[in-house]
């Protein structure tokens, strides 16, 4: 049964990873390079130019200085991001797949196709919109609260809608499901962390233009995640 397990959210992951490598490559990809030459005060405008609110941002020794040996590393534009991108996908995708394998397997559910998606939306929820009601896909030069302060709101919300999903989809016990609903409203109802002031070297369009793009492209890849590691294990099961 493991082996079934680990083969088949392989084989989805790798469905699932490929897949949206693409769509990401002609949809949020580049909307983040576009906001990328806010952040770095190259987009439109004379030589040295840097937008307003870039401007406002960035401290003038910073922006001339992102281009030095000194600055983050990234991925090139072109072959050497879509490679990353697909890559980390894909590997993102595999172990996502043995999660929801697990869950369907505790559920005690027939895992096949259907089960799948819908166990792959489920994940959805619990791992991209909940928290995105809270902390919305953001593009690079975005304003934000402390990093630490948001992954633990992110992990709460996460675990709060998963396991309230559970109690409300999986159990016919009443308190159950109220107990679920309620946990999975008490993370919003705390509220996700806020910065001081929302500051953003991008438009708000585009910014907006990110968060949509990206939650859509996240519902397929769940979609088909889920859908994948269902089909695939029924088939794998089948010639054991």
């Amino acid at each position: 049964m493991l082996k079934t397990l680990i083969l088949s959210a392989a084989a989805a992951g790798l469905a699932a990873g490929l897949l949206t490598a693409v769509v990401q490559h002609v949809t949020t990809t580049p909307i983040i390079i576009e906001a990328e030459t806010y952040e770095s005060g190259s987009a439109a405008g004379p030589p040295g130019h840097m937008p307003a609110a870039a401007s406002a941002a960035v401290p003038a020794e910073l922006a001339e200085n992102t281009a030095g040996p000194e600055a983050e590393w990234g991925p090139d534009n072109g072959f050497e991001r879509t490679l990353y991108t697909s890559l980390s996908t894909t590997l993102v995708g595999v172990g996502f797949g043995l999660a929801l394998l697990g869950a369907m397997v505790l559920a005690g559910v027939r895992i096949e196709a259907r089960t799948g998606l819908a166990f792959g939306m489920a994940g959805f929820v619990a791992v991209a919109l909940a928290p995105a009601l809270g902390l919305p896909p953001e593009i690079p030069g975005s304003g934000a609260a402390a990093l630490e302060s948001r992954q633990v709101w992110w992990f709460a919300t996460m675990a709060a809608t998963a396991i309230g999903l559970a109690g409300l989809l999986l159990t016919r016990t009443i308190y159950l499901q109220i107990g679920g609903a309620v946990l999975i409203a008490m993370p919003h109802i705390v509220g996700a962390p806020r910065p001081n002031e929302f500051v953003s070297t991008a438009p708000a369009e585009l910014a907006g233009h990110f968060a949509a793009a990206s939650l859509a492209v996240t519902a397929m890849f769940w979609a088909v995640l889920g859908f994948a590691s269902g089909a695939f294990y029924e088939r794998l099961a089948r010639t054991e």
